[in-house]
């Protein structure tokens, strides 16, 4: 969601109408699920993917004639068009997609201001849109609301800011989960890997590690934010901040210590300690019984798969993906 926001918001900058192609209902093998986004201009699909080869091709003529025309539409895609696996399937196990494709003007768009409200304020994106009385009718087709926490985002099938009806007539409604908030607690030879591949999975990625030598490890550009404070002061900023992982990575004992420290009480799923077992022992030790205690059922240490490999790189990919699994099974579950 996040790529797909702020793609959006680039486009608008430069003054180019696009479309949200939204999967509203999938069945069979169709290529995506149901709630995949998609965000397509004129020219090519620019964030998302929905399909690929024919189909896609198919998805952008669609996504055309919607910009040209100004008003929402949806399509079926049949997966028996599609030529990366009809030919080598039984035709009754294949599906179909039901895609809603929604304008979304240069000039304002509720729904693009509610995908980055979503983002930016990691809250839940819980959309309402109108399927038209009959598939591929006019009327309110396309007419739909958008909330993230107390804001509610309307527009029309033109995609502009409207009152609305009073009622819908055939919907759809579906929920977004924000993009992941992970907070990097000390910055290590692996950080730089980690920020670019986390910022390229679409999550936000947060520094804390008020040492000057963090420089090293990682750009600073490369992180959402940098909060340049002590471990005494992470209760307050986990107050204030939503994170659904949290990494201890400073490679100094003392320092991973009083991170580790304030994890305890905080509600973090994901907590992840670098290091051989030794040293997680050690740390639990000094700690003593009530920190791990609670830390005992969110503590992955050491933290991430074991791949295989060797260096800063491969220990990233590690860490990544031991959080992807986590992210995508067990927070939203």
């Amino acid at each position: 969601m996040r790529g797909i926001a702020e793609t959006a918001q680039a486009l608008a900058a430069r003054s180019v109408d696009c479309v949200l192609a939204l999967v509203v209902s999938s069945s069979g093998t169709s290529a995506r699920p149901r709630g995949a986004m998609g965000l397509v201009d004129a020219e090519r699909v620019q964030s998302g993917s929905l399909s690929g080869g024919k189909l896609e091709q198919r998805l952008l003529e669609a996504a055309r004639a919607v910009l040209e025309g100004g008003r929402a539409n949806t399509v079926e895609i049949d997966a028996f068009d599609d030529s990366s696996h009809a030919s080598a399937l039984p035709s009754d196990s294949l599906g179909s997609m039901q895609i809603a494709l929604l304008p979304m003007p240069a000039r304002g768009s509720p729904l693009r201001d509610a995908l980055v409200s979503a983002c930016v304020g990691s809250s839940w994106l819980r959309l309402r849109l109108d399927l038209g009385a009959d598939p591929g009718a006019g009327g309110d087709l396309g007419f739909g609301e958008a909330r993230t926490g107390p804001e509610v985002h309307v527009f029309n099938s033109r995609g502009e800011a409207c009152a609305g009806p009073v009622e819908f007539v055939r919907h759809a409604s579906l929920s977004f989960a924000p993009p992941p908030r992970i907070a990097l607690l000390g910055a290590g030879p692996e950080s730089r890997t980690l920020v670019r591949m986390a910022r390229l999975l679409g999550w936000y990625i947060e520094v804390v590690d008020q040492r000057t030598e963090r420089d090293t490890y990682f750009d600073n550009e490369g992180a959402d934010r940098l909060h340049a404070i002590a471990p005494e002061m992470l209760p307050t900023l986990l107050a204030e901040r939503h994170f659904d992982a949290a990494v201890i990575g400073g490679h100094d004992f003392d320092l991973d210590m009083r991170h580790l420290r304030h994890l305890g009480a905080s509600g973090i799923g994901y907590v992840g300690l670098l290091g051989p077992p030794e040293r997680r022992d050690a740390l639990l030790g000094r700690l003593g019984d009530i920190i791990a205690t609670q830390l005992e059922p969110r503590l992955y240490a050491p933290v991430g798969l074991r791949l295989g490999g060797d260096g800063p790189e491969a220990a990233a990919l590690a860490i990544i993906a031991q959080m992807q699994y986590y992210l995508a099974h067990d927070v939203h579950a």
